[in-house]
């Protein structure tokens, strides 16, 4: 989030205005584009500015350096936790057993590290509950818990249960509709329990796909569609190409489901990207389930994705901030097509009220729908040879 949307954001700028908040080290969890760490650093001797999305984190990372900000760590990865969630897994060249390990998070702390964490509220309750249950671990005694959130985003809601579990709240401020809330750890233990949120542990799936077969994958909280397949992807999946001998991106993979089909269906190398960290390891994950050589990539629309591809598979995202971006469109195509070898062929699939035809037919030099199902279409693009 960049300075213009900060001041558009009135729950982030009430967070930046926790002015009396000082200590040794401070966490700032799904922190957004840096300026959250630019408004805590002068007060804390250590700053750990988290992001789960690399625009995010290199945002943040970007105006730390620019502004010679040098006690300010930006990481990377699935939520901050406390080090007794989970176990590591088995080596991945053992294999992974039945896949029923919990997910591992590789930002790890032990119990009463921080002295202060903010966290801008978010929407996901599963994702929420591991925050509140966490922070309270990772805080000392007498480290505060800070929370802004608008209304209609479940700030009220979210004040009860932190309330119940801290035993106390204290309203720091209200304006545009937004909260900002403090919480002390003030016990040694919570008063009341959070509601497992069960957020580090896997959900497993199964997706149909081209000629009748059928796979499991695994996912979990804080990725899209962790509770049942998305139809976009089911309808995908069902009308993939052959696979064999084949080279295959897949574009915003998610949890590595269509990476696993285009094995399934004979790939001889599979590059799964994504732009969440979540995404990324849970691919990882998958493909050691699975005993596949996949390759992954953290980064936005493939970028830095390395040679050209025989097909390219992607059910890609078409919001940003939770609003429909029309302009994606245009982005993917072009990612699409600069990653195609020369004849290769891109399988889409999109909301129908997404024009990609039109667009589509600038750049390819085939194109046609090869499915209609539920609002959902499935685009096939070849690349000009």
């Amino acid at each position: 989030m960049s300075a213009a949307d900060r001041n558009a954001d009135p729950a982030l700028r009430l967070l930046t205005t926790a002015s009396d908040e000082t200590g040794d080290k401070a966490l700032l969890i799904l922190a957004g584009d840096g300026t959250l760490a630019e408004a805590f650093a002068p007060r804390f001797s250590r700053i750990v500015c988290h992001n789960a999305y690399l625009p995010q984190h290199m945002a943040a990372a970007s105006l730390v350096s620019r502004l010679g900000i040098s006690n300010v760590e930006c990481l990377l990865g699935d939520l901050p936790c406390s080090e007794r969630i989970g176990a590591p897994p088995k080596d991945a060249s053992a294999g992974m057993g039945n896949g029923d390990e919990t997910f591992l998070p590789g930002i790890r702390y032990p119990e009463d590290s921080f002295d202060c964490i903010a966290f801008r509220l978010g929407r996901g309750t599963a994702q929420v509950n591991a925050v509140l249950a966490e922070a309270f671990r990772l805080l000392k005694p007498e480290g505060r818990l800070l929370v802004a959130g608008h209304n209609q985003e479940g700030i009220k809601s979210f004040a009860k249960r932190a309330e119940a579990h801290f035993g106390n709240m204290y309203l720091l401020g209200i304006k545009s509709s937004c909260r900002l809330l403090r919480f002390t750890k003030e016990s040694a233990a919570p008063v009341e329990p959070v509601e497992d949120p069960r957020y580090f542990d896997p959900v497993r799936l199964r997706l149909a796909y081209t000629g009748g077969g059928s796979l499991e994958y695994l996912t979990k909280p804080g990725i899209f569609a962790y509770r049942a397949t998305d139809p976009g992807t089911a309808l995908l999946a069902l009308h993939l190409p052959s696979c064999a001998g084949k080279s295959v991106l897949d574009l915003g993979c998610g949890s590595g489901a269509l990476s696993l089909a285009a094995f399934a269906l004979g790939a001889k190398e599979v590059l799964a990207t994504d732009n969440s960290a979540i995404a990324i390891a849970c691919a990882e994950r998958n493909f050691a389930l699975h005993a596949k050589p996949g390759r992954t990539l953290c980064t936005e629309l493939a970028e830095g994705a390395e040679g050209e591809f025989d097909l390219v598979f992607s059910n890609p995202p078409f919001h940003k901030d939770g609003e429909t971006d029309y302009g994606l469109p245009a982005r993917i195509l072009d990612s699409l097509w600069r990653h195609l070898k020369p004849g290769g062929e891109a399988y889409l699939v999109a909301n129908q009220f997404l024009d990609y035809p039109a667009q589509a037919r600038k750049q390819f030099g085939e194109t046609s729908i090869l499915a209609r199902d539920a609002g959902y279409i499935v685009h096939r693009m070849v690349k000009a040879g």
